[in-house]
This record gives C-alpha cells, structure tokens and sequence, in this order.
C-alpha cells in the first residue's frame, strides 16, 4: 500500500493543467518578442520584452498607459541586446505620457543603447540579470500553442457567404470554458476573391465568462495573411467597443486569443481585436492591435494597445498527466510491482532454508 501512495504523490506532483491558459513571463508585457523588434514610429502602451535587438528609425513611445491602466511596477522595456536608435523624432520611454505630469519609466537590457534623442528614466546597460528568460518562456509558449492547436475544436460554419459564421453548441459545454474554433486561411476569403473581413460569434450558447480562441493555419504553408475589421458579438454587439481606445474601458465579454501555431511569417493588414499568439512567427504590421502580442520578432508601424489576455476568472481546470508522466508511472509501477515480487520469492526461499538448518539437540 505504501508504495501506491508514493506512486501516486509523484504522479500528482508531476501534473500540468492542460487546459489553463497561461502566457507566463509574457502575460506581464504588452508586446513580448524573442528576436528583434524594429519599428519606425508609432507607440505601445504597455510594456515591451525584446530578446534580440530593438530598433528604431525614427520617434517611438513606450509605455504610455502604465501607471493609468494600473498595470503595475518594474521596468518599462527589457531587451536583450541592443537598443538602436537613428532617424529624426524622440525615443521615449514611458509609465505614463498623460499630461501634464508624465513620468518617464526605466530600461533594462543586456547591451548599449546607442544613439538618439531619448527620453528614459534610467538604463541599466550591460546587465546579466535581466527579469525575463527568453529561452525558457518561449519553450512554454511554443508548448502552449501546440496544445491550443490540438484542442478539441468547435464547430463552425466558416465558409458561407461575405462573412465568418461562429456559434457554440449549446448542449456541449467544455469543462473549461475554453471554445476553440479553426480557421483555414482559405476560409479567409470568399468565393469572388474578396476577404471575410467580418467575423460573427455567437456566444449565446456559450458558458458565462468564456475564453475563444482562433487556431488560425495556412493549408498550403507557413505564411499567414490575417485580415479583419471586427468581431461582431450576436449580430451587432461589436467587440471593439470594450477595448481601450485611449481609455480603460470594461472587460470584454469574451476573451479572445488568435494562435498561429507553426507560422514562420504573420502578416497583419487590419486591425485586430484580442492577443495574438505566434511564437515562432516574425510579425509584420502596420496595423492597431488592441491586445498582448506574442511573437519570434515584430516589425512595422503598428500601434499595439494595452488589453491584457488574462485566464477567465473562475474557469474550472482539470489536471491532467501528461503523456512522459503517464510513461514514468508505468514504469516505476513495474519496478515496483517487480522488487516485491522478487521480496516474495525471497522470503519464501530464505524462510525453507532456515527451516532445513534447523539442530534438534
């Protein structure tokens, strides 16, 4: 008995939730990129993570909204390598830009800043001890788009007419909350060679509090044109009203997160509402993004909006082994089962010798 209960500590110790979706390090930024972050103008309004090099050609912002949408302490900007700054216009690197009192925030990065004109609080140059592993938060995040793009997916009527048709099954309600529905790039365009540019969820069937994602592939390689002009909530609630246009505005109803899981290039054409997922993606856009963005590397003029993904409050989650898990419980249930076999046998054998070498007296 005891050996089962060892067993099964080990087991429960080695759990994972499967199911729960968590960005990890990169919850904490509004764009967090492995690689290079090249950019001309523009701003971001959260906080940018950079494992490569951040370039920049011309005047940039960071972290204007900080300190307004709360979003808590540390630095501004984390980059790996360097900071490259040419080109007319400032580089400013904000908490909060709000006038008339801004606050500058602060830098870390691995490398030099060089060039200007900058406004920053204070660079840490040169640092060893940077607050982001780059390495092993994508490892999770490579992971976690994997298991997004294997999850059982929801049916979807994704091809009829001018628009993208999405509605749950009312009487299949995942266990955590979590509606995943797939969309092929060529469901992205229509039958007269146009785009589908409207997409419509219904979420009447849905559980309270869901979280939707969108496993978004190419069938015929690696290269993602993602194209959008909204997402209309049953007919005409549109999704857009509830993200931050230069205001915290309320939670949308659902959350949203776009998983390009296996893409080697993201092309973003329009704007996109909710986070994007896309770690082995280099992003090009020069399009507004209300959400996190998650990617290999990022280029282009896009302004990125501080709109955190963040888990669905009270969304249940089930642990669940995975599958070396599984294998080493085997295992270990062999050896053990084996070692008390043999214990058996032992007992018995010694027990008859000793019987035999008994002295009568």
């Amino acid at each position: 008995m005891r050996y089962f209960v060892i067993l099964a500590s080990l087991l429960l110790s080695s759990q994972t939730f499967a199911d729960a979706i968590n960005l990890g390090d990169a919850s904490k930024y509004n764009a967090f990129v492995k690689e290079d972050y090249s950019v001309n103008s523009s701003d971001v309004e959260g906080r940018v993570a950079v494992g490569g090099n951040l370039n920049i050609n011309g005047g940039y912002d960071i972290g204007t909204k900080i300190n307004d949408f709360n979003m808590g302490s540390g630095p501004s900007l984390v980059v790996g390598g360097d900071i490259n700054k040419i080109g007319g216009g400032n580089f400013n690197v904000y908490r909060s830009s709000t006038l008339p009192n801004p606050v500058l925030g602060d830098v870390v990065l691995g490398g030099t800043l060089t060039g200007g004109p900058t406004s920053i609080g204070s660079v840490s140059e040169n640092n060893s001890n940077l607050p982001v592993d780059f390495d092993s938060a994508f490892s999770h995040l490579e992971n976690l788009s994997k298991q997004l793009s294997e999850h059982t997916a929801v049916n979807a009527d994704a091809t009829a007419g001018w628009k993208l048709d999405f509605k749950a099954d009312p009487n299949n309600v995942p266990s955590d909350n979590v509606y995943v529905f797939n969309v092929t790039q060529d469901q992205l365009r229509t039958q007269w060679g146009g785009l589908r540019t409207d997409w419509h969820l219904d979420t009447t069937g849905m559980a309270t509090g869901a979280t939707v994602v969108f496993n978004i592939t190419n069938t015929n390689g690696s290269v993602v044109d993602f194209t959008q002009s909204n997402i209309f909530l049953n007919g005409n609630d549109e999704l857009a009203l509830y993200y931050n246009k230069g205001a915290a505005n309320g939670k949308p109803p659902v959350q949203v997160l776009y998983n390009f899981y296996g893409a080697s290039q993201l092309n973003i054409t329009s704007d996109l509402y909710g986070s994007i997922l896309a770690p082995t993606a280099d992003i090009l856009s020069d399009s507004m993004v209300y959400g996190q963005v998650i990617g290999k590397s990022w280029q282009g003029n896009g302004q990125l909006n501080y709109n955190p993904f963040e888990p669905v409050e009270g969304t249940p989650t089930t642990p669940v082994p995975e599958p070396s898990t599984i294998i080493i419980f085997i295992l270990a249930l062999v050896i053990m089962l084996g070692k008390q076999k043999l214990a058996v046998v032992t007992n018995r054998f010694f027990a008859k010798k000793a019987i035999n070498n008994v002295c009568f007296a």
